[in-house]
């Protein structure tokens, strides 16, 4: 009985000592990172930000260093058919603009650290227009709530194929 209470005794101890061994360990991980965390920024929401690179029809870079994907379209990768139509066409549009953006509301970073969402210039909806012209394909996903231009989007890329422009030719 001595034993049994004895061996009890010491596997709390070793459980509570555990756990706040554990919570100790991964805060000095957190604090000795190598990677800084990212500087407290204001949102994008309603801001206005100039377009310095494009990386592709789909991803540009701001003047304050950070990268913004579109969001629920996908442009033609590099070496893809139609990438430098792509890529020009969103050139033409913003690079070196001032541009103004909306983003979902439960989207608005990918796994990369992008900003996502909508890209507005001259009262254009970029996202929209380079699926009008052939440029990029929607992109929507089963489990995720409707995503706001989802109709129109879905509309445009319908007449683009219809059209049979970008890479909607066969």
């Amino acid at each position: 009985m001595k034993n049994k209470t004895l061996a009890v005794f010491v596997a709390l101890f070793l459980m509570v000592v555990s756990f706040f061994a554990g919570s100790y360990f991964e805060k000095q991980k957190g604090n000795s990172s190598s990677i800084s965390p990212t500087p407290l920024i204001s949102p994008i929401q309603n801001q206005k930000l100039m377009v310095v690179s494009v990386t592709d029809g789909d991803t540009v870079k701001f003047n304050d260093g950070r990268t913004f994907r579109l969001y629920g379209v996908n442009a033609p990768e590099i070496k893809e058919p139609y990438y430098e139509e792509a890529k020009a066409f969103t050139q033409n549009l913003v690079l070196n603009k001032e541009v103004s953006f909306e983003q979902e509301e439960n989207y608005k970073e990918d796994k990369f650290g992008r900003l996502l969402g909508y890209m507005f210039t001259d009262g254009k909806n970029l996202n929209v227009e380079l699926v009008r012209n052939g440029l990029a394909r929607v992109v929507l996903y089963e489990k995720r709530a409707k995503i706001k231009y989802q109709d129109e989007l879905v509309q445009v890329e319908k007449e683009a194929k219809e059209k049979r422009i970008g890479i909607w030719k066969k």
